[in-house]
């Protein structure tokens, strides 16, 4: 049973036999993502995230069944869903960049209409397609603050950053954490080599180039998502293990 996401975000459980509210969270699934259902586990369904595999618990109540298919995401870092195409109505949610969303042709005063009858502002939505500068994505990022298994603007991990950046270009299937996603796509680059978009793995730990020498990552040292120097990182974790080029 495919169910989605009605809430901003929505944890994923890494305690699947018996999930409760101080479960860890190891991963997210942000609002109009979809959940394929395996089981029942009480409060909680067991299952896994449609986009990649990702398996876990997600609280019953933040996910409905019969959504109609998203057609468009959220561009913005942040935006408010309202009850009504007018910036002074109360806004009924607030979502994370990339969220998903079930549009309609329908647009009014500056807003489009979502297939639940709520509306958004269109200047913040837009369609999925291909062809765009990775650091760019993942620099909206900037100065979120890091949690394991973070997939929002809330809150972002390492390897969270990256397979966001890449859903938002268009790519499916990105494994979740950084171990899977090292040979899971792209191809090597020697370090001599290495130039803006090229993907930086190291012992548990990712981060996207900015340019030649600089690198943006999500990271625990600081509890942030930064740029900072690479050859800092490869100091700070022993080494690269890996680079990678989207290609």
């Amino acid at each position: 049973m495919l169910l989605t996401v009605t809430t901003p975000t929505a944890d994923i459980l890494g305690d699947a036999s018996q999930p409760c509210q101080i479960s860890e969270q190891d991963s997210q699934l942000l609002y109009g993502e979809t959940f394929f259902v395996e089981e029942s586990r009480g409060a909680y369904v067991y299952g896994y995230g449609a986009h990649d595999g990702y398996k876990g618990s997600i609280e019953r109540d933040q996910l409905i069944k019969n959504a109609p298919p998203a057609n468009a995401y959220v561009t913005t870092k942040s935006t408010h869903i309202y009850p009504a195409p007018d910036f002074k109505s109360r806004p009924t949610n607030i979502i994370s960049f990339l969220s998903r969303l079930a549009i309609t042709q329908d647009e009014e005063h500056g807003f489009t209409q979502l297939n639940d009858n709520q509306w958004v502002y269109t200047n913040h939505i837009n369609t999925f397609d291909k062809d765009k500068d990775l650091a760019s994505i993942a620099e909206i990022y900037l100065g979120t603050p890091y949690l394991y298994g973070g997939r929002s603007i809330w809150g972002i991990d390492c390897s969270g950053l990256i397979q966001n950046a890449l859903l938002a270009n268009g790519y499916e299937d990105i494994p979740r954490d950084a171990r899977d996603q090292e040979d899971y796509f792209g191809k090597p680059v020697k370090k001599t080599d290495i130039k803006r978009n090229d993907i930086v793995y190291f012992k548990g730990h990712v981060g996207i180039m900015i340019d030649d020498k600089n690198i943006l990552n999500a990271t625990a040292r600081h509890m942030t998502t930064l740029i900072e120097e690479l050859d800092i990182l490869v100091d700070a974790y022993d080494g690269i293990t890996h680079i990678t080029r989207v290609s």
